[in-house]
Order: C-alpha cells, then structure tokens, then sequence
C-alpha cells in the first residue's frame, strides 16, 4: 500500500512503481471549478421547457374549445428570463462551484432557484395554461397552495435540505442532486403561487394577505441563517475537505452561506413585500378616483338640462 509522508517525499521501501505514482499524484493541476464541462442534460431540459411553453400558447391554445388571449408581452418576458435563470443555476460554473466547492455557491443556486427564477417562471405562465396542464391534479393543487400548507411545505423544504446528512447525499449522488433541485423548484412553485398565482386554478391572496404571509415567510430562515453567519467551525464535511477557492476557509464559506441566506433571502422576501404594498395603494387610489369620478358624472347629469321638472298646473 502506498505511503505517504507528510512533506510529500518517498519513503526508503518505497517501489518504483509507488515513487512514479506519487510523482504523478503531484505533479498534476489542482481540482478547480474553471474547467468548462458540458452539461446536455441541463441544456435539453431548458429547451424542451421554453419549446413546451411555445407550443402550449400556440398551438394547444388554438386548440381549445374556446381560445384564450395568448399571453402578454410581459407574461413571456417574465417566463424566458425566469427560465434563462434556472439554467444559469443548475448549469456550469455555478452547479460545479455548489456541488463541490462552496456551500456559499450551494447557497447561492438555492435562493436563485427558488427565489427569483421560479417566481418569474411562474408569474409569466397564463392561467389558463396552468389549468390545462394540472387539471387531473387541480383537487391536490388547490389544497397544496393554500397559504398555510404552502409555505410550511417550503420552509420544512428549506430547513431539511440544508441539514449536514442531506447535504453530504447531495454532494456525493447525482440522483440525489438531481432529486433535490427537482424539490427546491417544486417547493418554490408552490410558495409563490398564493402570491402570483391566477385563476382558475388558484385564487391569490388579497393584499393583505400577501403582505402577511411574505412577513410570515422571512421568520424562520433566520434561524438556520444566524446559524451559519455565527459558525466557528465546519459543519459539512464535503465541503470543508475541498479543494480551496478565492481563498475562503471552510468557516468563512459557511459564514458568507448564511449571509447569502439571511440578506440576499429577506432582500428579496420585502422586495416583494414593498412590491405588494405600492401595487395595493396604486389599486386603491385608482379605485377612489374612479368613485369620485364617478359621483360627479351623477351629480352633472342630475342638474343637467335633460332634466325637466314639473310644472304645478
């Protein structure tokens, strides 16, 4: 068997053989995540996506018996941006950097998933559209995405995938890595659809609502968040015994992990929370403008000169 000294040199019993592996071993370049790798998988499940999206507000929608408006110019910007991040998630460098690298990157992939690509994703998907494709799972649906259920499926999901047993399964088994990011998108899809979500298939919280649940949603990833931002030491083993990048120690990537989680997170979370709050006063002052203009277009025509009053005789 082949030992190995500690400055790297060869032992006196060492073989021939053992000498020229050990050379090799170190005369060979360092694990890094800058070599370019193709991921075909990833590119195939993108396209296969945008032309799905395509072809159901084309041709599915001419098809139905009575066609609905094709979706709107913002509608499919939001979608193919959404989508455009999603690949830029799960493809080279970041899926490297995450997978074996940094948990700050792992981070990173996590809040871009589920935080900004799937609510674009799912924002730019017309109604009608989503009860074409879920109608033999609506009844489920419908008591998935109620507020409550919704977002303690996505927090338990928060919480659960980022546990250390979890985290080393998803470092070492692609089926693993493959499954989890499979459960951060539909977990996410879920959450948002209370807030972005459209008839038929859901029916969005009031503003109100959205503003309370949004708050609900910042509580408990502080805990895991201030966990990580206070580490004195390694919790993840894969990630602590890998190879060394931008030179971050294994505590210093845990920390920057949890202030990814903790403010790029609750950025986000009252980024929508401010979103939701102008869009409901914006609704609101529409709404009494129209009142008034309203109440003067009757006063006007009460004392206009259509009015003829009757004569005492």
């Amino acid at each position: 068997m082949l030992s190995v000294n500690e400055d790297g040199g060869t032992n006196a019993d060492d073989s021939p053989r053992e000498i020229l592996v050990r050379s090799l071993i170190a005369q060979s370049p360092p694990e890094t995540p800058w070599t370019w790798e193709p991921r075909p998988d990833v590119w195939l499940l993108i396209l296969a996506i945008a032309a799905g999206y395509v072809w159901s507000t084309t041709r599915l929608r001419n098809n139905l018996e009575r066609p609905p408006p094709p979706p709107a110019r913002a509608e499919k910007t939001r979608f193919f941006i959404g989508l455009q991040l999603l690949w830029l998630a799960v493809d080279w460098p970041l899926d490297r950097l995450g997978d074996d690298f940094l948990f700050s990157a792992h981070m990173v992939q996590f809040l871009l998933i589920t935080m900004v690509a799937v609510p674009l994703v799912v924002s730019g998907i017309p109604g009608w559209l989503f009860a074409e494709l879920t109608l033999p799972l609506a009844p489920v649906l419908r008591l998935l995405t109620r507020a409550p259920i919704a977002l303690a499926t996505f927090q338990l999901v928060l919480v659960g995938t980022h546990l250390p047993a979890v985290v080393e399964l998803y470092s070492s088994s692609s089926v693993v890595h493959l499954g989890l990011h499979a459960l951060w998108v539909l977990s996410a899809g879920l959450f948002w659809l209370p807030i972005l979500g459209k008839e038929p298939l859901v029916s969005p919280l009031v503003p109100a609502g959205k503003v309370a649940y949004l708050i609900a949603a910042t509580v408990l990833p502080t805990v895991p968040a201030s966990f990580l931002t206070w580490a004195t030491t390694p919790l993840y083993d894969s990630y602590a015994e890998a190879p060394r990048v931008w030179g971050l120690s294994p505590t210093d990537d845990l920390q920057l992990a949890g202030l990814f989680m903790k403010l790029g997170g609750g950025l986000i979370l009252w980024g929508f929370i401010a979103w939701v709050f102008v869009s409901w006063t914006a609704e609101e002052a529409s709404r009494d403008r129209r009142r008034r203009s309203s109440r003067q277009s009757n006063d006007a025509s009460g004392r206009g000169p259509g009015i003829v009053e009757k004569s005492d005789a």
